[in-house]
């Protein structure tokens, strides 16, 4: 909830111009919260006499002023050309990714916006063995999976996939043959976002930033569209992580260190746009 210091307050309105919900109205001079808030913070950041805080399960030591604006600015350019220069990542080297690295791409999924900030998002990291021990699971439950009894009204991935079936069971042929995954790329690492079966729009935030961090690191990773499909479709993996009912993997996004190195951009389409 939020508490405002009516010794700070001077009643300037401007956290309740922003405050989303309504939560907050100006009465005698002073802010005054009312009962419903969604702990967006906005209040906190945006007053400039320091008169409003967030109580709760926050810690204030996290919060960072904006003394210079100059600090947080990145070009749009490099910012662009940061993109076109990530690539999705298949080849990876053995060295594991560190756990000060692992708590900073955690750190940017905490910080991503979710909507009508619900902070419902959950995560569970894998590691190599835990991997190792899931792959011929999952590479089992594609090859093998009863395309004709899929509900493609209910799937959460693009009903296309279901179109790779022969690769699905081709990669499981190849697991069997020679011990080599093509589904989850013998990464040591990978994430996966988890949350109520509603929260795909937050869940689709969350991945694309951390993957940003993920590639800022120095790091590479490959989202894991058919992998999360099999979560989707297997009891058996979803209890191997820990999911619990009602929930769902969102995405899982496989990450290490690259063994690959990239000296170009790609080609893309034109962008398809119109403006109305």
């Amino acid at each position: 909830m939020v508490t405002v210091d009516e010794s700070k307050c001077i009643g300037c309105g401007t956290c309740v111009a922003d405050c989303t919900v309504a939560a907050l109205r100006i009465k005698d001079g002073k802010a005054v919260p009312g009962k419903f808030c969604i702990e967006c913070g906005h209040c906190t950041a945006v007053c400039e006499q320091q008169a409003i805080t967030l109580t709760g399960d926050y810690d204030p030591a996290e919060i960072i002023e904006c003394d210079d604006p100059l600090k947080f600015e990145i070009a749009p350019e490099r910012l662009l050309d940061f993109v076109k220069f990530r690539r999705s990542i298949r080849q990876y080297t053995d060295e594991p990714v560190s756990d000060g690295d692992i708590h900073k791409i955690l750190e940017m999924g905490r910080y991503t916006q979710t909507g009508a900030n619900m902070q419902n998002l959950r995560y569970i990291v894998l590691t190599r063995d835990t991997l190792r021990e899931i792959a011929p699971i999952a590479l089992r439950t594609l090859a093998e999976l009863d395309i004709e009894q899929v509900d493609k009204t209910r799937m959460r991935v693009p009903y296309q996939y279901l179109d790779f079936q022969a690769t699905w069971q081709y990669w499981y042929s190849v697991y069997q043959k020679k011990g080599k995954d093509l589904l989850l790329h013998g990464a040591p690492n990978a994430l996966l976002v988890v949350s109520r079966k509603c929260d795909e729009l937050n869940g689709a935030f969350n991945i694309g930033h951390m993957e940003l961090m993920v590639n800022a690191l120095g790091l590479g990773a490959c989202m894991t569209g058919f992998a999360t499909f099999a979560f989707d479709v297997s009891q058996e993996l979803r209890d191997k992580v820990g999911i619990q009912e009602g929930e769902a993997v969102i995405i899982m996004m496989v990450f290490g260190h690259p063994k690959v190195t990239y000296l170009r951009t790609v080609h893309r389409k034109k962008v398809n746009c119109v403006k109305i």
